[in-house]
């Protein structure tokens, strides 16, 4: 996937002021937005289900009823059995006691013979030291009405009975209503930008349902065998630590710890002996080694388009705004930000920072690499690139545009000499690592001479290794055009090439050429104006009236282009033989 563009990816004063605001009222708003973004989560989840029965010429009321009320029934029955086996869980907790305490006992105060024994004695009395004596403070008791006590009691449920409601309410709304609150977000952001809104949300719904969709699978894989296993193993409400593992599960990394800590802890608390405990992290282990890498790469194939570090950072961002509810929502909601950040350009830094597209291309990272006098990394990179796309195309997408990034800086006066050296030396080394392909047959000798720089004479060394070396000879940089021809003229060559890298090789390239025509008439000039793109018609017409034959701009294609022009020059030669001939 192509590199995120840095203009586009900056973020603006106006965005980051926007986006310190849109903070605050998530946090200051959170009872209101939070049944809002459970409702659009889920009414993502739902959609593809919905859309399928109207398939089936169901309505889309009827659709829109018969999946919300399976949806939530499920939701509701399985909240059901986890509330009560969490209640008959608490109700059992008195049987464990005994247990329980005598091991935390053991913990808390361990043999007095023994080394452990000792140091904590001894920790209890500096503890008694230093502790101030406070005075006991007075508890003053406040009879309360029956009515303050009926509010008491209802107050822990009426939050979550009306979240709830509202999130039931908002997401058949959002069902029955996809298109009319489609086209008014679009109207929200502007009809200007309809087609990159569109994209974004086809793109939101379509990551955000399959990884809900997905994750709830692998989370049903999980807890199901894990309450099973446990039921076996003899933990008491298994069932509820099941249901358990599959909500946690949708917390990234640290959620399935969390699910496993929980029967470990109490199967720890109700044995006399360790059996247990070991068989049930030795259940959870090998679940999640099964499931994180078998069962999880085979059905997710591409990730969220999350970066693991961004997964983290939204954990804790959401965590802190909306508590609980945000834990579980983190990935989701951070998914549609990363989203808009693709499609919307204000927002590119979203995308950036969150999400796992390249931010610098490959010849940017090879060049950064080298500015950071990393020589290892960067030849590393090169021989990856080599083994997947060859030598000459990484050649001409790599590592001539590295070079010219750096003449670039150092016509700026961007580049220190230490690093300028480093870079033109260790780009040479690797340049004269790389392993060439099977040489091309080059129609006669072949002369390559480096226009100018140190540059221009890295790219000859390559240009150079798709021939035979019997073949081609490299004349470095400073060259001059009398050592050039005399060069050819003894060696027999019948083409030069002349290397230069822009920008501004094309003005030596074109001094070069002009003199070595006057002193090589016969002899095929090609310049190769390294830019990994066309170059522009002016430069062409200006290099053909200095006498080039050909001007290149791949290294690639170096070995065809010289071959079509002997071609050419030998079908020129009888013909210039028969005007010359006496008549």
């Amino acid at each position: 996937m192509a590199a995120i563009d840095s203009r586009l990816a900056r973020p603006r004063r106006a965005s980051i002021i926007g986006l310190i605001v849109a903070t605050a009222v998530l946090y200051l708003a959170a009872d209101v937005l939070i049944p809002l973004a459970v409702a659009i989560l889920l009414s993502f989840l739902l959609a593809p289900a919905v859309r399928r029965l109207e398939g089936w010429k169901f309505g889309r009321v009827a659709s829109t009823l018969v999946v919300g009320v399976l949806g939530f029934g499920v939701i509701l029955a399985v909240s059901a059995i986890a509330a009560t086996q969490a209640v008959s869980l608490a109700a059992k907790l008195p049987e464990y006691r005994q247990n329980i305490v005598k091991k935390i006992h053991a913990l808390r105060h361990p043999d007095r013979r023994s080394t452990i024994g000792k140091a904590a004695e001894a920790i209890k009395d500096i503890e008694k030291q230093a502790a101030p004596e406070r005075p006991p403070v007075p508890v003053k008791e406040t009879p309360g009405s029956s009515f303050e006590a009926l509010a008491d009691f209802l107050a822990p449920v009426a939050k979550p009975v009306a979240m709830t409601l509202a999130v039931i309410v908002f997401t058949i709304l959002f069902l029955l209503n996809r298109e009319a609150m489609r086209e008014r977000l679009i109207g929200l952001l502007g009809t200007s930008r309809i087609s990159a809104t569109t994209r974004a949300m086809g793109e939101a719904s379509y990551r955000v349902s399959r990884y809900l969709g997905t994750q709830l699978i692998v989370n049903a894989m999980f807890g199901i065998p894990f309450g099973i296993a446990l039921w076996l193993i003899g933990i008491p409400n298994a069932l509820l630590f099941g249901l358990l593992g599959m909500v946690l599960r949708f917390v990234p990394y640290v959620g399935v710890w969390i699910a496993a800590a929980m029967p470990i802890a109490l199967s720890f608390a109700i044995s006399d002996g360790w059996t247990p405990v070991l068989w049930t992290a030795g259940v959870f282990v090998v679940l999640e080694l099964l499931l994180a890498y078998v069962i999880e790469p085979w059905l997710y194939g591409k990730s969220a388009g999350l970066s693991p570090i961004a997964i983290i950072a939204a954990v804790l961002f959401w965590t802190w705004l909306w508590g609980p509810i945000g834990l579980l929502l983190a990935t989701p909601l951070t998914v549609c930000v990363a989203v808009i950040g693709r499609h919307i350009p204000e927002f590119g830094y979203f995308n950036m920072l969150l999400g796992t597209d390249p931010v610098l291309t490959p010849r940017e990272r090879f060049y950064q690499r080298l500015l950071a006098l990393d020589h290892e990394d960067a030849a590393r990179m090169i021989e990856q690139h080599a083994s997947v796309h060859g030598m000459a195309r990484t050649v001409d997408e790599v590592m001539i545009p590295a070079l010219r990034l750096a003449e670039t800086d150092r016509g700026k006066g961007a580049l220190e000499p230490m690093r300028e050296r480093f870079v033109y030396e260790h780009i040479r080394r690797i340049v004269e690592s790389l392993e060439p392909p099977a040489p091309a047959n080059a129609p006669g000798a072949l002369c390559i001479v480096a226009a100018h720089d140190d540059a221009d004479h890295i790219a000859a060394v390559a240009a150079a290794k798709l021939f035979a070396p019997s073949q081609v000879c490299v004349v470095g940089a400073p060259a001059l055009a009398a050592e050039v021809a005399r060069s050819a003229a003894e060696r027999h060559r019948t083409s030069v090439l002349i290397s230069a890298v822009p920008p501004g090789a094309a003005h030596y390239a074109g001094y070069l050429a002009r003199r070595l025509r006057r002193e090589l008439p016969n002899v095929k000039i090609v310049v190769g104006l390294w830019a990994g793109e066309d170059s522009g018609g002016t430069t062409r017409d200006r290099l053909a009236k200095l006498g080039v034959d050909h001007v290149l701009v791949l290294i690639a294609e170096t070995p065809n282009v010289l071959r079509q022009l002997a071609t050419a020059a030998n079908q020129e030669r009888p013909d210039r033989a028969k005007r010359s001939a006496p008549r």
